[in-house]
């Protein structure tokens, strides 16, 4: 059976499309069938990948919002081995659209029920918000993974959104459990950021991922070739750092997975 895994942190600049590329690409290094959905309006994943909007006449928001069946909705990314459903800007339309929908929050859920099974893992990459977008995407998962970079402001965006997923959890709205918190664009050089780290691994022991992802140029130089850091140089140490993130979600779903 799939698994449906969000990134999501309100605060943007906090690695959540490198995160999302990169672990696509690492999963599928052990051979797992992936699936990236780009649910962001800005198109993010979409132009990391090297895609316009037109490469595909269908894309998520047209099975959200019009009833296309996912599977008109999926490009294959031949460099990486997984598959994608681009973005557009008509995601911004969600919240208004969504409005007066009965069962509004399993819009995203209803989208992707039919291919759920045909993956191993469907990866959501959200938006820097924490409108309906993001909502309907914690309410379509089975996990979520939050990326935070180690600034005050991107700590205090995770603990609303924490908030917001203990709502909608007491509300019967989303079965979705935390898998983790990936500590992103680390800079050990940098007080503040060993400072914050101690606290989080203080805070969230249990749900820190040990793995850290520096701050790292070759990330950032991956993006503009459109390919993830693990294709564009796979002996840098940011690939090395998102493979064992990579190997840190498997482990941990493994034990969850296992118990459930």
């Amino acid at each position: 059976m799939g698994v449906i895994i969000t990134l999501c942190n309100p605060k943007g600049g906090t690695a959540k499309t490198s995160t999302a590329v990169n672990l696509c690409c690492g999963l599928k290094a052990v051979n797992k069938k992936v699936l990236l959905v780009d649910f962001d309006p800005q198109r993010s994943a979409s132009v990391a990948l090297g895609y316009e909007y037109f490469d595909s006449e269908n894309n998520i928001s047209s099975s959200v919002l019009d009833g296309v069946p996912i599977e008109s909705c999926i490009v294959p990314y031949t460099k990486g081995g997984f598959d994608l459903s681009l973005a557009s800007d008509d995601l911004i339309a969600i919240p208004a659209a969504l409005r007066e929908r009965l069962n509004a929050h399993e819009a995203l859920a209803d989208a992707l029920a039919p291919v759920k099974n045909k993956y191993d893992y469907i990866i959501v990459d959200t938006p820097a918000t924490l409108n309906m977008i993001t909502i309907t995407a914690i309410c379509a998962s089975d996990y979520l993974i939050i990326p935070v970079s180690c600034d005050i402001f991107s700590v205090d965006s995770m603990m609303g959104l924490i908030k917001k997923y203990h709502e909608l959890k007491e509300n019967g709205l989303t079965h979705s459990s935390i898998l983790g918190i990936l500590r992103t664009m680390y800079d050990k050089l940098l007080p503040l950021a060993s400072t914050i780290s101690s606290e989080l691994e203080s805070s969230f022991n249990d749900l820190l991922f040990k793995t850290k992802i520096t701050y790292n140029p070759r990330i950032s130089e991956s993006s503009s070739a459109a390919v993830p850091v693990l294709l564009y140089d796979r002996t840098s140490l940011g690939s090395q750092e998102y493979l064992s993130f990579t190997g840190e979600v498997l482990k941990k779903l493994k034990v969850l997975e296992g118990a459930a």
